[in-house]
């Protein structure tokens, strides 16, 4: 039971200071040396939401309907950005926690330094800089229009389940980088399908019915959907379909953890 334990949950309390020290670590280190800093973390997003907004909101003349409370571009671009906001946590931290383990090969061969917190930080950090993402897409949501309410205070029990898949994911594609150097590659162009393949920039009614499936085929979709319910529309999220996606990411979480932790033993001898 105990051995289970630790292949599914390979984290004690020992770890957690070296853990806060590796997280503030890589938030330091995210724009060392970049002359605005930590302004890049808003301004970033915004860059973003005006151009896709630009592309998406007036050249094709996207539309949500009767989703929106006012149909406008206003209000097309923040329900836009809550999708792109919740994607971003999860691309970020899996594109940068591909090469955790292979960016820190001096560490492998340290017995005593627990190894599977590198994902965990990295999953963290890419966490805490979104707040900004956040920050912004609550700001720019009471600007247009929409109401907020106490749903709000559910959004955690869809953020979870991301975290838990991101963190597998990683653990997954991280382990594999060290055998297969082209993982991380691979993992940047599987991200971007993903992204134009999530209902980020268009309601999923507007996929032809007998296509959804295919989008349902990823986990992000549920989860972009269910953040917007609880964020822009007020609505209590879908309980079937929140634990089937607690039950999914679980799953991936656990497949992931376990994989890394059988793979590590032979991580030194590959670096």
């Amino acid at each position: 039971m105990n051995r289970a334990r630790w292949y599914l949950f390979p984290y004690n309390s020992e770890q957690w200071p070296l853990l806060r020290q590796w997280t503030i670590r890589l938030l330091a280190a995210r724009y060392r040396g970049s002359f605005l800093g930590y302004f890049w973390t808003f301004a970033n997003p915004l860059l973003m939401l005006a151009v896709y907004t630009f592309v998406f909101g007036i050249v094709f003349k996207a539309r949500w309907g009767d989703m929106l409370p006012v149909d406008n571009t206003g209000s097309f671009a923040v329900i836009m950005f809550c999708g792109m906001t919740v994607f971003n946590i999860f691309s970020e931290s899996v594109n940068a926690g591909a090469r955790c383990v292979v960016d820190n090969a001096n560490l492998v061969k340290k017995v005593i330094f627990p190894l599977q917190i590198l994902p965990l930080a990295q999953l963290l950090s890419t966490t805490i800089l979104s707040l900004a993402w956040f920050v912004l897409l609550l700001c720019g949501a009471l600007w247009v229009g929409f109401s907020l309410s106490w749903t709000i205070l559910l959004l955690p029990l869809i953020l979870v389940p991301m975290m838990l898949l991101s963190l597998g994911l990683t653990c997954f594609a991280a382990s594999a980088t060290v055998y297969l150097r082209d993982t991380p590659h691979l993992v940047a162009v599987v991200t971007q399908v993903l992204f134009f393949m999530t209902p980020i920039f268009y309601p999923i009614t507007l996929v032809p019915e007998k296509y959804r499936f295919l989008l349902y085929f990823n986990p992000i979709t549920p989860i972009v959907e269910q953040s917007r319910a609880v964020l822009l529309y007020c609505q209590v999220p879908d309980w079937t379909r929140l634990a089937l996606l607690w039950l999914a990411c679980g799953c991936i979480y656990a497949l992931g953890i376990v994989w890394f932790q059988k793979t590590r033993k032979g991580f030194a001898d590959v670096l």
